[in-house]
């Protein structure tokens, strides 16, 4: 029997924390499971922990808990990773597929922001972003980092849909807009290369009850163009104040925001009628996804 992927029960995982990090374990829930599953976890002096069990092996997993720890020190992220009982940052699991990594970080604190938006929250939103990309040029680790070449990602995310054999990859906008943003791409000079968070948008970041932004959720987290983390805010109508916000720490040049974004919805187009279905079933299509993101590159035809 050959397996995608299993999903570990809360006891289990609750009883990993207590035997791996010497947690007084009190409860765990499953959270969210997906791509990698993450289990919030309750012990007896009253905090929470978050377990994240990943979809593979180590990998590029201690280059990101080295990177959320030193970002913890910088006071980016709240989400601060607990070492094991022999002082690692990532652990290893057998599962019926193979060896999975999990790790194990403080709850973070803080709310997702919640609607209605405004100007004053992408300002802050912008603050936060030009704060990481500011605290990570400082960052080094042991471990091998996570390369993101937005080329690579492009023909990667095309030769993925195109295998899918599914109708919504033979919509031409797809194949047009990802020659457009190639051109584009090639004609940008010297992009700004470093640690970008990968997924930088409102969902990974919690407002604090001081008024503070702290960013978690960095699966993502790799060495590549860091403009391209500002695509979670381009094109939405407080795009100006997200940009002032980020450009009062640290300049950067949008030229390839567009052509960035253009890739990020290929490659997430590809990822749901790909993995995504992998994981969900092929019922999984219909949830609309697909048909939004398609929805945005006719959007941003124009623009480029």
């Amino acid at each position: 029997m050959r397996w995608t992927r299993s999903l570990a029960a809360p006891d289990g995982v609750g009883a990993l924390l207590a035997q791996r990090c010497g947690l007084a374990v009190t409860g765990c829930a499953l959270v969210r499971s997906l791509t990698n599953d993450v289990y919030r976890v309750e012990t007896a002096g009253g905090r929470a922990y978050a377990c994240k069990v990943y979809a593979t092996g180590a990998g590029h997993v201690a280059w990101e808990q080295d990177l959320a720890a030193h970002l913890a020190a910088e006071g980016v992220t709240a989400a601060v990773p607990v070492p094991l009982s022999d002082g690692a940052l990532v652990g290893t699991i057998d599962a019926p597929e193979g060896v999975r990594a999990f790790t194990v970080t403080v709850w973070a604190t803080g709310d997702k922001p919640r609607p209605p938006w405004s100007d004053g929250l992408f300002h802050r939103y912008g603050v936060a972003l030009a704060r990481l990309h500011l605290a990570a040029d400082a960052f080094v680790s042991a471990h091998p980092a996570r390369a993101d070449d937005p080329m690579s990602t492009l023909d990667k995310a095309l030769g993925e849909a195109s295998d899918a054999a599914l109708p919504a990859t033979g919509d031409p906008v797809v194949r047009e807009m990802a020659a457009v943003a190639r051109e584009r791409l090639r004609a940008t000079p010297r992009p700004d290369i470093g640690v970008r968070h990968g997924d930088a948008s409102l969902d990974n970041l919690h407002l604090t009850h001081g008024g503070g932004v702290l960013w978690h959720d960095f699966d993502l987290a790799a060495v590549g163009w860091r403009v391209a983390d500002l695509t979670g805010a381009y094109g939405g109508a407080h795009w100006p104040a997200f940009l002032e916000g980020y450009r009062t720490l640290r300049p950067v040049d949008t030229d390839a925001v567009v052509a960035l974004r253009v890739v990020e919805l290929v490659r997430n187009i590809a990822w749901h009628l790909t993995a995504k279905v992998a994981l969900r079933g092929s019922e999984s299509i219909h949830e609309g996804w697909v048909e939004r993101e398609l929805a945005s590159l006719r959007d941003l035809r124009g623009r480029l």
